[in-house]
């Protein structure tokens, strides 16, 4: 069969290679094959209502998976309730209380690293100046200090028909050099025993300063064996209830609102850490020195030990002083904090405050802490004090008889 006129020359060559295209005198019959070739029509032809159908259906697809994705997501996750923070007082009786007998741990707890959830160490402490009568009571017999390498030396008594007091072996008041009538100062450094390389540092500072060591620190045999050799007179600092929930007492903290036996388990633990201290003050203890029941429990133990009490006056509501006199342990009451802000200038003017006091009374007793400043200052301030006209005198020769 001949090609007519129309043919193009692609085509003429396509019948000899047996591939062929639409023709343009082929109309709509598609493509034909020759010598093995075949046929081939479009399977979707171009179609304007088929398009219009199909777009109809791909935008009702998204409508539908959009309305469906907006009838089913997920609701928003609420925000994460924040436990209420645990009271410390009940955190303390849980863990720290004593259960029919005071516990006795074989170490010390270590102090933990401050993190979010770590309470503050200390109660803020107040800058008011206590200017009423500093102390009352009899002190205890004053011996001269000097290398005491046997702590544990018994003070022989008569025998007494009752059972003899639990005191601690080797309880003495450092002599309190002749002031005539020189203005006294008192100076104690408490918190002591946790930091040991400040606590060294405190002990090799002039004395004779009053020196009160935490129950709860670690190796208190040797640190107040330091103390007391280097004619320090020792003092323990025992913790007691805080007045905020927020404030962690430490260990063994005598609380309020426990029962006498349970409280007095308490007291005997902390009073049986270390030997030799002539007695006692509170660490902290805002809520607890406004207890007159417990600190009754308190004094009752001390009187039975022949032991004395500094009131820090951490509140103005402090009973301490009443319940002394109610039981008849010779007591003294903080005047000065020195540190309660911790910069140097500041606690230059404090002690400025407590040689004007000493000057107006006779005698102050000033509260500081192994802080780094503290330090600093203290020790120029010690070696000048002689020459101030001042006389430096352990705690218990500034607590007198009414």
């Amino acid at each position: 069969m001949d090609d007519g006129p129309g043919d193009s020359k692609v085509n003429r060559n396509n019948r000899n290679t047996g591939n062929y295209s639409r023709s343009p005198n082929a109309g709509d019959e598609g493509l034909r094959e020759r010598g093995g070739g075949s046929f081939k029509r479009s399977q979707f032809p171009l179609n304007p209502l088929r398009q219009a159908f199909f777009v109809a259906l791909a935008i009702a697809g998204i409508a539908i998976g959009y309305g469906l994705g907006f009838l089913l997501k997920d609701e928003p996750a609420p925000e994460p309730r924040v436990a209420a923070k645990p009271m410390v007082a009940s955190e303390t009786r849980t863990e720290n209380r004593p259960a029919g007998r005071a516990p006795a741990p074989s170490s010390a707890p270590t102090p933990l690293p401050l993190s979010a959830t770590t309470r503050p160490y200390e109660e803020p402490l107040t800058q008011e100046v206590i200017e009423n009568p500093a102390a009352t009571g009899t002190p205890p017999e004053p011996q001269k200090p000097g290398p005491q390498p046997e702590l544990e030396t018994e003070v022989k008594k008569e025998p007494e028909p009752k059972p003899e007091p639990e005191t601690k072996p080797g309880a003495v008041a450092v002599a309190a050099p002749k002031t005539g009538p020189k203005p006294k100062i008192v100076i104690v450094i408490d918190d002591l025993g946790i930091d040991k390389p400040r606590t060294a540092r405190t002990i090799s500072l002039p004395g004779p300063l009053t020196l009160s060591f935490l129950t709860y620190a670690s190796d208190l045999d040797k640190q107040t064996r330091a103390a007391r050799n280097a004619g320090h007179e020792l003092w323990m600092h025992i913790p007691m209830e805080p007045g905020s929930p927020d404030v962690d007492p430490g260990p063994n903290v005598l609380l309020t609102g426990i029962p006498k036996p349970e409280l007095q388990a308490s007291i005997k633990w902390n009073l049986e850490q270390f030997s030799g201290y002539v007695g006692i003050n509170n660490h902290m203890g805002s809520r607890f020195t406004a207890d007159l029941p417990g600190l009754k429990t308190v004094m009752e133990e001390l009187k039975r030990r022949d032991l004395l009490f500094l009131d820090s006056v951490t509140s103005g509501k402090s009973v301490a002083g009443k319940a002394a006199r109610e039981t008849g342990v010779p007591f003294a009451r903080r005047n000065v904090f020195l540190d309660h802000q911790d910069d140097k200038v500041g606690i230059e003017r404090r002690l400025a405050e407590v040689e004007r006091l000493a000057l107006r009374k006779g005698i102050a007793i000033a509260i500081g802490h192994p802080r780094e400043r503290t330090l600093t200052v203290l020790g120029p301030w010690l070696k000048g004090l002689e020459a101030k006209g001042f006389r430096l005198v352990p705690l218990s020769a500034a607590i007198k008889k009414p």
